[in-house]
């Protein structure tokens, strides 16, 4: 559910590093890649990489790079001009790579190989830019209701909630407590902590009110009706009782696992952690699409681009597409936990032998994006005075009105 950004764009400017020495080799492709040996998302990068080596006349030359500098690492060797040509980005950086001039553009690539229609409706959306494409989509998530049906069952609740009003009342039927009243199993997690997760949590409540955090040219909407009013329910159920107040994200997820609450909004890797975790009870979990009308949040969390300084934009191409074919696209599921975005990438035998991942690929190509459209570069701006109106709210009971506007002028004085 996190994301960072790394560095600013300044630092394009601002480095001066030779560049490294590579061999020319005019079907030699370098590949900048988030962990490449890493078990899991690695070992599909590596057949994906197989794949062109055994295929293709060239051959890809992985770099492997740690997630937690790939961004930096990204900037200082595309200022050095000893950049990749073929990248990972994200909705969130790919506008400062776009200013930077340094992504290449892909639909004359992708009428050509008729790729289009392999991706899931929705999927280019958030790498499409002014009309234009830039990035192949890989891997997306959205969140959806996950709930315990062994704990519904005790309750006597029929089914999972489908409206927020349910929600409400399904948590106060499956909040446990003591004698003394300390509560031993809570009814639902929502993330509540100072933490970027809790811009989410109120950006999901806001979309279930039909708002969003701008309108569609990018102006902010916090002090909206939509966002006062899911700030509002977000008061009242964290006030109920039946929420953990200020438990942090990877706690509540613990907690979930191992039965300490009974309901929660997440996404798929969940269900690996509780097999691990609570393997005894782990055919209790179950799934549902999001509680409310409209999108979930989320979509594509990775994608390949080409480098527009890359000397081999034809055979890059070919690589990054390969990707998108039928047998890559079939395996990406035995190695992680995230949605592929391929046209019917999990079978109906792969979708059956686990069920809870059907509302998360039902909902992968509309999802809303997290980062404000047309802020996204300025998300780790963004969501610190999103989460301060939060939490004068919910801890300081200041109204939602009063929050929201403040959060309003501090993100209209400081990204607008």
């Amino acid at each position: 559910m996190k994301f960072r950004i790394k560095a600013p764009l300044a630092i394009l400017a601002a480095l001066a590093i030779a560049p490294l020495s590579l061999v020319s080799n005019a079907q030699e492709i370098d590949f900048m890649v988030v962990d490449y040996d890493a078990p899991g998302m690695g070992d599909w990068w590596k057949l994906l990489v197989e794949k062109y080596n055994t295929e293709a006349e060239g051959t890809v030359v992985p770099r492997s790079v740690s997630a937690g500098h790939y961004y930096e690492q990204l900037l200082i060797q595309a200022a050095s001009g000893a950049g990749p040509d073929v990248l990972t980005v994200n909705p969130n950086n790919l506008g400062e790579l776009l200013a930077a001039g340094y992504v290449l553009p892909l639909d004359s690539f992708i009428e050509q190989s008729d790729l289009r229609d392999a991706i899931v409706p929705g999927g280019w959306d958030s790498l499409t830019v002014d009309g234009t494409t830039y990035a192949l989509p890989i891997t997306g998530r959205t969140l959806q209701l996950i709930y315990n049906s062994c704990h519904f069952e005790e309750a006597g609740l029929d089914g999972p909630p489908t409206s927020l009003d349910e929600i409400m009342e399904y948590a106060e039927a499956l909040t446990q407590t003591d004698e003394s009243g300390r509560v031993t199993r809570y009814g639902m997690n929502l993330v509540n902590a100072n933490e970027d997760p809790t811009y989410e949590t109120l950006l999901m409540l806001t979309l279930a009110h039909g708002g969003s955090f701008s309108d569609e040219d990018g102006n902010f909407t916090l002090d909206s009706q939509p966002a006062i009013d899911a700030l509002t329910y977000f008061k009242a159920i964290y006030d109920s009782g039946v929420v953990p107040q200020g438990m942090s994200e990877t706690d509540l997820r613990a907690l979930f696992a191992t039965g300490g609450s009974s309901m929660t909004i997440d996404g798929q890797w969940q269900f690996p952690f509780i097999e691990q975790n609570n393997p005894e009870n782990f055919d209790c979990y179950q799934t549902a699409g999001h509680p409310w009308d409209g999108p979930a949040t989320g979509g594509v969390n990775m994608a390949l681009a080409i480098s527009a300084d890359s000397d081999n934009p034809e055979a890059a191409w070919e690589f990054i597409s390969m990707a998108a074919s039928d047998d890559l696209q079939s395996q990406f599921s035995d190695y992680s936990p995230y949605i592929p975005y391929g046209v019917n990438a999990l079978s109906d035998e792969q979708l059956a032998a686990r069920p809870y991942l059907i509302p998360y690929v039902e909902s992968s190509g509309s999802a809303h994006p997290i980062a404000i459209p047309g802020h996204a570069d300025q998300f780790n701006e963004i969501w610190p005075i999103v989460v301060d109106a939060v939490l004068l709210t919910l801890r300081d009971n200041v109204p939602p009105e009063e929050a929201l506007a403040i959060a309003q002028q501090q993100l209209e004085d400081c990204c607008s």
